[in-house]
């Protein structure tokens, strides 16, 4: 048998999807699809503790704020301002998204809370997203304005391993904090599935057996995924 290439890979899978209808998806431009919203944090804002968030790394060069780039995978770990020396601006205690898991708060440092953008699972229209040329948009965008970042369905998506991905509920309702740990499988019931677990699990890999019993959420049909 003749060796597949990735083109051969794809249309095969295209073809299979399509036979669940998978293909009419992105013409409903009336249904809505899950999206992050990324907004900076202000003096006078609610804190969400627990909330995931990113951190723009800076410094002063001379009297002038330059930027370096972004630090993810990061938890607000208190609701509380603290002002702490050495800050400009009220402190926001932030912590590596493992250590939050593991429960090791001493990890955890305070930032200006300017320096902050926190990330909430939106639920937006189709017809408002559009993923063309979605990674210019930082260069024409004021990344202080509040901005989407749509996800995408798993169906295509090569690289699935390790990837945050959220399942579809149906009325708009999501289950998050999920990692896939597959690529995309057929089930003992003849549909795709993706095998998930929780990103506590995740997180806490070295203390578990990932036997049937320790995973809390198992294999998941593929439909119903999208992944960031």
């Amino acid at each position: 048998m003749d060796e597949l290439t990735p083109g051969d890979v794809d249309r095969r899978f295209g073809a299979l999807v399509g036979a669940f209808g998978w293909d009419n998806q992105s013409d409903d431009l009336t249904s809505g699809v899950p999206a992050t919203l990324v907004r900076r944090l202000r003096l006078g804002d609610a804190v969400p503790v627990n909330a995931r968030a990113r951190f723009l790394m800076t410094t002063f060069q001379g009297e002038q704020l330059a930027a370096h780039g972004w630090r993810t995978d990061l938890r607000i770990g208190s609701s509380e301002l603290r002002d702490v020396p050495g800050l400009k601006e009220p402190g926001v205690q932030l912590v590596d998204e493992r250590e939050h898991y593991l429960g090791r708060s001493e990890e955890a440092v305070w930032v200006d809370i300017s320096r902050v953008w926190v990330e909430e699972l939106v639920h937006v229209p189709r017809s408002r997203v559009s993923t063309e040329e979605s990674w210019l948009r930082p260069v024409l965008e004021d990344q202080n304005a509040p901005h989407i970042e749509p996800l995408h369905p798993v169906a295509g998506r090569p690289h699935l391993i390790g990837a945050r991905v959220v399942r579809a509920l149906g009325d708009g309702r999501y289950d998050v904090d999920l990692r896939a740990v597959s690529g995309p499988m057929m089930s003992s019931e003849g549909m795709l599935a993706v095998a998930v677990v929780a990103e506590s699990q995740w997180y806490r890999w070295h203390q578990s057996s990932y036997t049937a019993a320790d995973r809390t959420v198992g294999h998941l049909p593929a439909e119903g995924l999208w992944v960031e």
